[in-house]
């Protein structure tokens, strides 16, 4: 069986080989009433939005507070766009952070997903710490949102074609005219890592095969985090998103055009980003599975405002307190059960002796013998 699978894996590269790739198809701005309208900065807004509302209904069914919601979903827009221009300057544009220091201020020029991860991540810890909220519940509800989010936004980056990748044969790849890619100052990179044909170069479009893989997983993340059948412990929907996405983005980074990072150890940075990431989701995994519960529903909270440690520490002590009554209560009915037991006993002689044996029965019973 292994056999056939190889042969027909060995068939599908030779046959890509020979064939001609995906059209190059861009879809570029608009006009709208004189307008000019970006394709891109559209579909990027709309998984900002739709990512946010999936936040929100998730969170709202937990109790949550509509402020502390606004709050959060401000802190990591906004520190996750600045983190991934930032990490985008420092991770690979080291040359042009040389010539123009000014450039970490020009938010437009350059962003980096792994940037906008670490960003956003900060900004929801501070705000989390500051307001005094419950990790493991507003985890699993920013990380919801901002996978469905960033995946619409992966759409986005496949139609104008934002992470072209090295030359390929693989038969999924684009058919860039060399034209478009001189115009895109890579031409002379993608080259050097394949054989030019004719007036086209294929190569990878990393967006489409990340969006590629991320649709399954938004289906997996989103069936978990609505069902009405199983709860899972608050934290996990975020750390199993953490492993599934970092060993994908581990193996892109392989068909990059990014050459001519710097490489620790012969792995870029945004590598070992994925290692550690996945090394650490894998470690709280196994802690929440062990030790974790579910976040409590609405209806659980007896009107208090859910996501709150303020909130857990009153149901905690609502329940020691509840837990404490019904040991009182069982006490008390087991005492009440030995005296019931007792005085039965004392009642089982002849009422005529007080309780008292017969002791005409023993004098019978000895004259017998």
């Amino acid at each position: 069986m292994y056999a056939s699978v190889l042969a027909s894996l060995v068939a599908l590269v030779a046959a890509s080989q020979h064939s001609t790739g995906l059209p190059f198809i861009e879809v570029g701005a608009r006009d709208l009433f004189g307008l000019p309208i970006q394709p891109f900065g559209i579909i990027v807004a709309t998984g900002v939005l739709i990512g946010a509302e999936v936040m929100r209904r998730y969170a709202l069914k937990r109790g949550a507070d509509e402020d502390d919601l606004r709050g959060l979903t401000g802190w990591v827009v906004v520190t996750g766009f600045i983190g991934a221009h930032v990490f985008d300057i420092l991770a690979y544009e080291q040359d042009k952070l040389a010539k123009d220091p000014l450039i970490l201020l020009k938010l437009w020029d350059g962003i980096s997903s792994y940037g906008g991860f670490l960003g956003g991540a900060m900004g929801w810890w501070f705000y989390v710490w500051w307001k005094r909220l419950t990790p493991g519940m507003w985890a699993d509800s920013t990380v919801i949102g901002l996978l469905l989010g960033f995946s619409i936004g992966r759409i986005g980056c496949t139609l104008v074609h934002d992470h072209i990748g090295r030359a390929t044969d693989f038969a999924l790849g684009v058919d860039y005219p060399v034209r478009e890619l001189i115009a895109r100052d890579v031409y002379e990179e993608i080259q050097r890592s394949g054989h030019h044909v004719g007036s086209v170069i294929r190569a990878h479009n990393m967006a489409m095969y990340e969006l590629a893989y991320l649709i399954p997983v938004n289906a997996l993340i989103l069936a978990m985090a609505f069902s009405k059948k199983k709860r899972w412990p608050a934290g996990l929907l975020a750390v199993l998103t953490g492993l599934l996405y970092a060993p994908v983005r581990f193996v892109l980074e392989f068909w990059r055009l990014n050459q001519s990072d710097t490489r620790y150890a012969g792995l870029t940075f945004a590598q070992w980003l994925s290692i550690v990431a996945f090394g650490a989701a894998l470690y709280i995994l196994t802690k929440i599975w062990k030790h974790g519960s579910p976040a409590p529903l609405e209806d659980e909270l007896g009107g208090r405002v859910g996501g709150r440690l303020s909130t857990l520490a009153a149901l905690a002590k609502a329940n020691a307190a509840a837990a404490k009554t019904d040991d009182r209560d069982d006490d008390e009915a087991t005492t009440k059960a030995g005296k019931g037991k007792a005085k039965s006993g004392k009642g089982g002689g002849s009422k005529s002796n007080g309780g008292k044996p017969d002791a005409s029965a023993d004098t019978s019973d000895k004259s017998d013998a």
